[in-house]
């Protein structure tokens, strides 16, 4: 039946992961944690812990009940290990004298044959603890069970045992193979003989769960069984959910701990806010263990909803409340909309906050976990001065290592958060909290937005990528893929934006030239900590390709000057190993100059005769543009016509249409939109060729043939609307010249003309 469950969580689980259009990131993809559920005490719970895909899969308890129980009884003579394995691998035929099984060597060594005898009837009952199905196809391949011969067999065993423990061992594997063989009499007498007036043992709650089946008014019974099972917590919830009635089962609640239970029951899937309930649970049972893995499941929720769009820009995994879509545009909403959302829940953070704070920690079972909780909702809700002060009570008065790591990220990250933007640094007592995490992405990750937020953009950047550096993807080198997922800012009409994986992505998407000037200055530092050393290694390693990013920013910000300073940074072997035909470094062959952006267009043979030569990198594009727009901008020059004319074709060829997009991009698709303004600086001229069109029509001004001005007017209606274009201002002011300069098999004449 185990097998059977968890198939069945998995299948339901994937059915959401189906996308018709292709992979984009959401639910767990995107959800940001901090406040692990796995540091606390609470496996058994780890089904329900907050999970995008409703329910985690990752059940984590070693040993079962009834392991623990066995072992107890041999009075821990026996390893858990061992007991493990011959209650849960051997099969019938294991179970012998000559066993390697520590336990079943001890019960033929000891001559415990009473033992034997159970363990021998217990596994033949394995076959018959499963539901079987009609043979639908009527091939007679279903195996006939004699349930009644196994049942009349473990009925005389019943009986004749004198053991008590062994009885209800007995009593159990009875109730059991009752309830698949369809004999629910038998099931309820035997219940009510040998369990309903024993101690509530697991063994108990086992047995209970399975006449749940045949109680319609078993609602009191499943909670009473997720609070108490460690095995039976999913079942009880998988197979009664749906039939729950939260007003029914209080109206059969007979104590406070039932009515506990209840609402614990009715909180386990429960995707909103959760307050109202963890208060009743606490008023009438607080001592609960469900309260305390409730309290952290409710931390892990308001952590979705706070920090998802906070530091990544995604909507959160679980969107309970549905504000996070325009219910009119059907749009994902705006970056700002998405802080106002997460704004909203650091209020309800507030509130939860406030509730711990007035609890009694003499009536609460898991003190730590509490105070834990109320130093992560302190931070949450940006009350530094007061989560620092916890945060130094709590590291004196506990020793469990896994929380204490958990509170130490929560300092490091209060001391970040608690500085004036503009004004924050990597404080000193902070960096060995950094070297000693190195390996939590999320936790660097956040830190490094934390010091983004606050104008610190080199460090920030340093902790987002140092902190992932150990999730690169080993495929392809230099391809740095973040273990943590995230994405630009979002306009109102964005849908879905560029998400990350790759730092440099990051940087080519969203900052600006002047932003990423600073992370530049940072590594051109002549002093250098040894800290900013290891922190910043990965960064100065690519140092190269940034100052490269650098200079392409400047283009597309049509920087000129700080571009060509940038680029003539990078010594002449950079130049040497990247954008050629035999591309030897990070970039791939595609990504290479194999036409002059003055002289050459795609398709086109022998447009316009090179006056200089020379081989084409970034730098050396830049220069000659410099040159060539100041020779067209000097009124004294002979040939402005021609200058501004070969500076056009340049910026054409830097747009979409272009060879030479690699001055602007570092990959590029055709796209024959207007352009969104949504992404980098200049969408809209890498789209439309502004700039283009305004030296073409320039170099018109100053041309001296009509025959040039048709071809500039031309060229200027290509870089407007390129394949699209009809060419509608040059057939109607030159259209002697229309036939002939519709294609482009005689540019060369044309040009030529321009004298």
């Amino acid at each position: 039946m185990k097998r059977y469950l968890v198939f069945i969580v998995v299948l339901l689980s994937n059915l959401g992961n189906i996308y018709a259009c292709g992979y984009y990131p959401y639910g767990e993809d995107v959800r940001y944690r901090l406040f692990l559920p796995e540091n606390f005490d609470y496996q058994d719970f780890t089904f329900f812990n907050y999970n995008a895909g409703t329910l985690s899969l990752n059940y984590q308890n070693k040993y079962e009940s009834n392991v623990q129980d066995w072992y107890n009884h041999f009075d821990k003579k026996v390893a858990l290990d061992e007991i493990e394995e011959c209650m849960n691998r051997l099969t019938l035929t294991d179970i012998h004298k000559n066993s390697t099984n520590q336990l079943v060597q001890y019960l033929f060594k000891n001559d415990l044959q009473n033992v034997i005898e159970y363990l021998i009837i217990a596994k033949n009952c394995e076959a018959f603890n499963t539901i079987v199905e009609d043979d639908l196809w009527e091939r007679n391949e279903t195996p006939k069970l004699d349930y009644d011969g196994m049942l009349s067999q473990l009925n005389n065993k019943l009986v004749a045992e004198k053991s008590a423990y062994l009885k209800r061992k007995y009593a159990f594997i009875t109730i059991r193979v009752a309830f698949y063989g369809g004999k629910n009499e038998l099931l309820k007498t035997t219940f009510d003989t040998y369990f309903a007036k024993t101690n509530k043992d697991y063994l108990y709650y086992w047995a209970l769960f399975f006449t749940c089946f045949q109680n319609e008014n078993a609602s009191v019974n499943i909670a009473n069984i997720m609070a108490y099972s460690s095995e039976k917590k999913y079942a009880s919830y998988y197979y009664f959910h749906s039939q729950f009635n939260l007003k029914n089962a209080l109206s059969e609640a007979k104590t406070p701990n039932e009515i506990a239970n209840i609402y614990a029951y009715a909180s386990v899937q429960r995707l909103a806010p959760n307050l109202d309930y963890l208060k009743e649970i606490y008023k009438n049972s607080s001592q609960s263990r469900i309260l305390d893995f409730l309290l952290l499941r409710e931390i892990n929720k308001i952590e979705d909803w706070v920090y998802t769009p906070y530091y990544t820009n995604f909507i959160p995994s679980v969107d309970y409340a549905n504000y996070w879509w325009n219910d009119k545009t059907a749009q994902i909403q705006s970056t700002q909309t998405l802080r106002a959302a997460s704004e909203k829940d650091r209020l309800y953070a507030k509130q939860v906050l406030d509730f711990i704070e007035s609890i009694d920690y003499s009536k609460i079972k898991d003190i730590s976990l509490w105070k834990a909780a109320e130093i992560q909702l302190l931070f949450i809700t940006r009350n530094y001065k007061t989560c620092l002060s916890k945060i130094a009570d709590f590291q004196r008065q506990n020793t469990n290592e896994k929380i204490l790591t958990q509170i130490e990220k929560i300092k490091a990250m209060c001391i970040i958060s608690n500085q004036e933007i503009g004004h924050a640094v990597i404080k000193e007592e902070v960096k060995p909290i950094i070297l000693k995490y190195k390996q939590d992405p999320y936790f660097l990750f956040a830190m490094g937005r934390e010091l983004e937020f606050r104008k610190n953009i080199p460090d920030g950047l340093a902790l987002n990528v140092y902190g992932n550096k150990n999730y690169m993807n080993k495929w392809v080198e230099h391809d740095y893929s973040f273990q943590v997922q995230w994405q630009g800012n979002r306009l109102k009409n964005s849908g879905n934006l560029k998400y990350f994986y790759d730092y440099f992505d990051y940087l080519d998407f969203v900052y600006s030239a002047d932003e990423l000037q600073l992370v530049i200055n940072k590594l051109n530092a002549k002093s250098i900590d040894d800290f900013s050393k290891t922190l910043y290694s990965q960064l100065l390693k690519d140092k190269n390709y940034l100052t490269d990013l650098l200079g392409t920013k400047y283009i597309r910000e049509n920087r000129l000057t700080e571009a060509e300073k940038t680029y003539a940074s990078l010594d002449t072997k950079y130049w040497d190993e990247n954008y050629n035909p035999w591309e030897r470094d990070k970039f791939k062959d595609y990504y290479t100059f194999d036409k002059n952006p003055f002289y050459d267009f795609k398709h086109t043979e022998s447009f316009i005769p090179k006056a200089d030569t020379f081989i084409v990198t970034k730098l050396s594009v830049t220069q000659h543009l410099i040159k060539y727009l100041k020779l067209a901008n000097d009124p004294k020059t002979k040939d402005r016509d021609y200058y501004y004319f070969i500076s056009a074709n340049c910026y054409l060829n830097m747009t979409q249409y272009g060879h030479s997009w690699m001055m602007r991009r570092y990959n590029s698709t055709t796209s024959y939109n207007t352009g969104n303004n949504e992404s980098y600086i200049d969408e809209i001229e890498y789209r439309n060729g502004d700039l283009a069109q305004k030296y073409y029509h320039l170099a018109f001004e100053n041309a001296k043939t009509d025959k040039f001005k048709a071809l500039c007017i031309r060229m200027e209606e290509y870089a407007s609307k390129n394949i699209d274009s009809k060419f509608k201002k040059l057939k109607s002011t030159y259209p002697e010249y229309y036939d002939e300069l519709s294609n482009c098999y005689n540019f060369g004449d044309y040009f030529m003309a321009r004298r």
